[in-house]
């Protein structure tokens, strides 16, 4: 069954478990950048992908893919 989770600036809070179990900052980490002091979600790398505020991540069981706008 094909999950997908489409990224906003709360995705680091609200990512589902199937995006947080693989997060281990080598192949699946969350993009930060500094604006004006504070520390903003930029989007998600995976592997050498990168999906931006408003891409999809897709998981069908095995592996995620990034659908882009």
């Amino acid at each position: 069954m094909m999950q997908k989770y489409k990224i906003t600036k709360d995705a680091d809070t609200l990512a589902p478990k199937w995006l947080i179990d693989r997060i281990d900052y080598k192949t699946v980490k969350f993009l930060r950048v500094i604006r004006d002091g504070a520390e903003v979600l930029k989007g998600v790398r995976i592997d050498d992908q990168t999906a931006k505020i408003g891409d999809t991540i897709c998981f069908d069981g095995k592996r995620l893919s990034v659908e882009r706008r």
